[in-house]
């Protein structure tokens, strides 16, 4: 951490090969812990999910992803709907193109929500956004042209849509970063 006057640096955790190495994405601050994942790391060096106290107590791997069973190299910021987090893995999962979880902040209650195919998008980039009823979020590949897609699903893995296959020239593929909400429109670009 440090202020942002330029002071009062301080080395809150060095990441090593068992607690997560190569974190990716940003923080969620719960207003007393930091929440975040590694993209590899952990027991099976396939990446983590941590949380540490902002002032660098506390800190506590809450998970290990697995390849098939929970995912693998999660690459998004976590969200949270006051209850759970909420993520995505860019690998892994049943087919071994990615996985929408949950998980408690206390690293109980762990779900996996989605298992994503070739048809519904494969290798999903950027974090998820919330709008109290499902969580929306883009993938880079998969869908009907391989290209990605944009998809909703409620937070309890049912309700799953798929919102739009990316085409290429006529509407763009590969997705980068993250959707915006803002008023009635999502915002993204590849």
């Amino acid at each position: 951490k440090i202020k942002p006057d330029g002071t009062g640096y301080s080395k809150l955790l060095d990441f090593s090969s068992q607690n997560g190495n190569r974190p990716y994405g940003d923080f969620y601050y719960d207003g007393i812990f930091l929440y975040g994942t590694t993209n590899f790391g952990g027991t099976n060096n396939l990446g983590t999910i941590f949380k540490i106290k902002s002032d660098g107590t506390g800190y506590s791997k809450l998970l290990d992803f697995s390849g098939a069973a929970n995912g693998s190299f999660p690459m998004c910021t976590l969200i949270s709907d006051g209850t759970f987090l909420y993520g995505m893995t860019y690998q892994g999962g049943t087919n071994g193109y990615g996985t929408v979880f949950k998980i408690m902040p206390d690293g109980t209650g762990y779900s996996k929500l989605l298992d994503f195919t070739s048809t519904n998008g494969s290798w999903p980039g950027g974090s998820l956004i919330f709008d109290g009823v499902f969580l929306y979020g883009m993938t880079n590949q998969g869908g009907t042209n391989n290209k990605g897609v944009i998809f909703k699903i409620k937070t309890d893995g049912t309700g799953y849509s798929n919102l739009l296959d990316f085409a290429g020239a006529i509407n763009g593929s590969y997705t980068e970063g993250n959707l915006l909400s803002a008023g009635t429109s999502l915002y993204g670009m590849t």
